[in-house]
């Protein structure tokens, strides 16, 4: 890359999701020196050859007559991440493919609104491409302008150092001996894991997002670094760790009860034949659950739940506080929900954590969301639609969470639901908001200057080059880093596959977490909750009016499964649903 780059010669790093290319690549453009700007252009299914003729003429200069360049004798790289994600039209092209090919083939392109040449001059591409995603391919009359590498996946060897490299560095800060000798057993079992899943699960039309790379393996490891020595005393206790964390990762995106079986077995297996001196009954024991308020909200460390009314009363506390200075929320906190909001409060917390909640509607995603962010201290924000509300809306209401996030680092979530979702071009935004953080033309030039000068000091406090290259990084870096999005979508139709097919970060950038139906002693518990304060009800037969009531419920999704089978078509039946016909009983005997 550094010869050709020299050279001025563009460049396309070919290989799957999660292989490296986007870091590796960032990583070279972060070290070119002053000398060289590096612009990031992410495309994606809408991308059109005039948003890439702007975002690309930004940072452009006039020089004499009609030659265009960077400013002064600088050159400039633009890196186009996900080069064949933009639609390929009813003849075969693809408009920002057409206009890249039209300055490599003749140095220039037209101005949009005098139909002038522009000679574009000291600009040079680096790209990267899935070939399993978008169109696939690229016309060859652009491909042939560049010098194509293909990323494969680094060998077990080389993720064994990595993995050891990082483990063994972070377990030298204080933990017991007999632990940190552990660390190259436990990478070989958490390999050993990753290829068994990897070759186990695979995507299918239903199950798309089945595709597991070295983004959940540097997960697993990332939250392991969260733990202190008093978290971890023995080797079992890394055992355990890593058991939850494998199981946070894999087997959360997994759709199937068959599936989440399947893992179980696996990952014992794994665990049976990689570890040596395993404790089973300790490592196995339910729950198996870490959170970062193990220790009373408002007390970060990452540390085990020994029991479930340990977490209930934890939880219950959070939500009268939540109750306390938000619109009440009336929540039943039974397992399954406690076991979600954990899982959403460890995505909050971890570096860039953004959170992909998949469930049928009234499946209490949003709910368990919002307490989710109020136990990190996170604001939460969602978008309110109105009449004629657009994306240039949605653009002025991300723009003030990019400046409450970066400039006033106050930590936010960005919420969205569905039906929020009015038009599929707002997932445009979403999308580059998740891939780089950086959505392009979100700010005005007078309103860029307004945040380098409000953040030039906080940047030369740092130690940092108070460049205007500079300040912007540190602000969008600030950005990720305080605002978390929160996508909470139904898996119901084909929508969210086709979204994920055109904005590839919506599942590539998230932690994914999936809500299966509620199992019966969830109905029950929150069935009883409601009829407890029903007065007109004997004591004597509320917990078998809650009973029936679950039975009601159950047997209404079990009829679905055969109607499937019979007739081909979908019935859900929701908790919402379940909730209504609780509350529809309830008004009966009023």
């Amino acid at each position: 890359m550094d010869l050709l780059l020299e050279k001025g010669w563009p460049i396309m790093l070919v290989g799957n999701a999660g292989c490296g290319k986007t870091v590796l690549i960032n990583d070279k453009l972060s070290s070119l020196n002053e000398d060289w700007l590096a612009v990031s252009v992410p495309f994606n299914f809408y991308t059109t050859s005039e948003m890439l003729q702007s975002i690309l003429e930004k940072p452009l200069e006039k020089k004499a007559g009609r030659n265009y360049g960077p400013p002064g004798s600088k050159k400039i790289v633009y890196f186009i991440d996900d080069m064949n994600m933009p639609e390929v039209d009813q003849y075969y092209t693809c408009q920002p493919h057409t206009l890249l090919r039209q300055h490599l083939d003749y140095k220039h392109w037209y101005d949009r609104q005098k139909l002038t040449l522009k000679e574009i001059h000291n600009c040079q591409y680096v790209s990267s491409m899935n070939p399993t995603a978008g169109s696939f391919t690229i016309d060859t009359r652009l491909q042939r302008h560049f010098a194509v590498f293909a990323v494969s996946f680094p060998g077990l060897e080389a993720l064994e150092t990595i993995y050891v490299g990082i483990l063994s560095q972070h377990l030298a800060e204080g933990f017991a001996q007999p632990v940190q000798k552990y660390t190259t057993s436990l990478v070989r079992g958490a390999l050993e894991l990753h290829r068994r899943i990897t070759a186990s699960f695979l995507p299918t039309a239903i199950k798309f997002h089945y595709i597991f790379n070295l983004r959940d393996l540097s997960n697993i490891f990332q939250a392991i670094l969260f733990t202190k020595p008093e978290a971890i005393k023995t080797h079992n206790d890394l055992i355990k760790i890593y058991l939850h964390e494998s199981e946070r990762v894999y087997c959360d995106k997994l759709v199937e009860r068959a599936d989440i079986d399947t893992f179980v077995k696996l990952q014992r297996e794994v665990a049976k034949k990689s570890f040596e001196d395993l404790d089973e009954e300790y490592a196995f024991k339910k729950p198996n659950i870490y959170c970062h308020f193990a220790l009373g909200v408002g007390d970060p460390k990452y540390m085990p739940i020994d029991n479930w009314p340990q977490l209930q009363k934890l939880l219950n506390d959070a939500l009268d506080a939540y109750n306390e200075l938000n619109a009440q929320m009336n929540l039943v906190l039974f397992e399954d929900a406690m076991t979600h909001i954990c899982r959403i409060n460890r995505i909050l917390e971890a570096p860039r954590g953004n959170a992909l909640l998949i469930g049928v509607g009234g499946s209490g995603k949003q709910s368990l969301a919002r307490l989710a962010a109020s136990i990190s201290s996170l604001e939460v924000f969602q978008i309110t639609l109105r009449k004629g509300y657009s994306i240039n809306d949605l653009k002025t209401d991300l723009a003030a969470l990019y400046i409450k996030a970066g400039q006033k680092g106050i930590g936010t979530v960005f919420l969205m639901t569905d039906s929020q979702v009015a038009d599929e071009k707002f997932l445009v935004l979403i999308n580059d908001m998740l891939a780089s953080g950086e959505i392009p033309g979100l700010f005005a030039d007078d309103a860029i200057e307004e945040i380098i000068g409000a953040l030039r000091n906080e940047v030369k406090s740092q130690g940092i080059d108070d460049t205007r290259e500079n300040i912007w990084k540190f602000f969008i870096e600030k950005v990720r880093r305080n605002l978390k999005v929160v996508l909470c979508f139904s898996p119901v139709g084909t929508t969210l596959r086709v979204r994920s097919r055109k904005f590839p970060a919506i599942t590539n950038s998230t932690s994914i977490d999936w809500y299966h139906e509620w199992p019966e002693e969830a109905l029950i518990s929150v069935a009883n909750r409601f009829v407890s304060d029903v007065d007109t009800l004997k004591p004597e037969i509320k917990d078998s009016v809650a009973k029936f009531m679950a039975f009601v419920h159950k047997s209404v999704n079990d009829m679905s499964i055969t109607y499937l089978q019979n007739d081909k078509r979908y019935n859900y039946t929701t908790p919402k649903s379940f909730l209504e016909q609780i509350t529809l009983y309830k008004n009966l005997l009023a």
